[in-house]
């Protein structure tokens, strides 16, 4: 019984979480888009950034499919107050660093700091660019056009040449 009770309370508040998982998640147009945490400035902001730490290259930038409105909605809808509190402070450190000039070699020089004062900001940068990247790779655009990509997997080959796959990296 004691077993069945655990089991049950673990998995009531996944269910709902289990529910939504496969729900479709579409880029919203920049003019029809509703902030769920930031201000416009600071959303602003964050665009700014993540074309410095994405940028467009030959495949899209971090913006361009969509990451500042995933950032945007997993700190306004997913985060606690406390977790949301945190990104705040750290976010707020990283904007006044970079608020005097924004560009690579400011962030390079924030990542190479030693200094006490730095440490929060530096935190904020690793915190969004591990967000960044994940988010980036995630999506449907990246992970059907710029890496491989199988709905349904085939066999499991261990060892196998880049070349063997056309020289891309799996999708997530």
């Amino acid at each position: 019984m004691v077993t069945m009770a655990t089991g049950a309370a673990l998995t009531v508040p996944l269910t709902s979480s289990l529910l939504t998982a496969c729900s479709e998640v579409k880029k919203v147009e920049e003019s029809n888009y509703m902030l769920s945490y930031f201000n416009e400035e600071d959303f602003s902001s964050l665009q700014d950034m993540l074309d410095i730490i994405i940028p467009k290259t030959d495949s899209p930038s971090a913006v361009d499919v969509g990451v500042h409105q995933m950032i945007d909605t997993m700190v306004g809808k997913v985060y606690d107050p406390a977790q949301q509190k945190e990104f705040s402070e750290k976010f707020t450190a990283l904007q006044t660093f970079g608020s005097s000039n924004l560009s690579v070699e400011n962030f390079k020089s924030l990542m190479n700091s030693a200094e006490e004062k730095d440490q929060e900001a530096k935190s904020g940068l690793l915190g969004l660019k591990q967000q960044a990247v994940a988010y980036y790779l995630s999506t449907e655009e990246i992970g059907k056009n710029y890496l491989n990509y199988l709905p349904v997997p085939g066999a499991y080959e261990p060892c196998i040449s880049l070349e063997s796959v056309g020289g891309k990296a799996w999708a997530l």
